[in-house]
């Protein structure tokens, strides 16, 4: 027998789910996705990693923003909308016109790996944040080893990638030309930096 089609919502549609609902959902072209709760080690490293940059762009004192898992990004060209685990606007937020508290300009986007979305963060969702003109760095991170990815859209508009995958290291984030430790990153995860 054939497979039964999946129902497909449109932006209002997925607005209205969202305003009416606890649950934060992602938006796939049409299909709407529910966000799996974190581990206590993903929970880390995205607030380690926001505070680390927070306070890099304090010393240095240039106009950005930081945004927590709670704040949305529209990728308007792919028809979707993601919760990165934290992302950095630099200059004035601008948000989507379908969507007054979506993003539509970070300069860098962070995603914390989990054993169930680590092909989609590497393969499909970075090919979507690709489209946005001014994403310059994208940082996916490991929760089950000290191993930090940080791709780098280069002038010429490829992506460059450097891995750091030891405690001593210095990760380098080009886009706000800063560097951030690799041991503040992992400082209290469980079984790498405790």
């Amino acid at each position: 027998m054939g497979e039964k089609a999946l129902a497909t919502y449109s932006y209002k549609e997925y607005l209205v789910l969202e305003a009416s609902s606890e649950q934060k959902y992602e938006y796939h072209g049409g299909l709407i996705a529910a966000m799996a709760g974190g581990t206590l080690a993903h929970g880390q490293l995205a607030t380690n990693f926001g505070k680390l940059v927070g306070n890099e762009i304090d010393k240095v004192d240039i106009s950005c923003n930081t945004y927590s898992s709670d704040v949305k990004v529209r990728i308007e060209s792919a028809d979707r909308t993601f919760y990165p685990d934290f992302s950095v606007v630099c200059g004035e937020p601008q948000t989507s016109e379908k969507d007054p508290n979506a993003l539509i300009n970070p300069l860098l986007i962070v995603e914390v790996l989990s054993e169930s979305t680590v092909a989609f963060d590497r393969g499909a969702k970075f090919s979507h944040y690709r489209q946005i003109q001014t994403l310059k760095e994208y940082v996916l991170i490991s929760q089950s080893e000290p191993l930090v990815d940080v791709y780098y859209r280069t002038e010429n508009g490829t992506w460059d990638i450097n891995t750091y995958m030891e405690l001593s290291e210095s990760i380098h984030l080009k886009s706000l030309e800063c560097a951030i430790q690799m041991e503040g990153v992992y400082r209290r995860v469980p079984g790498i930096g405790d």
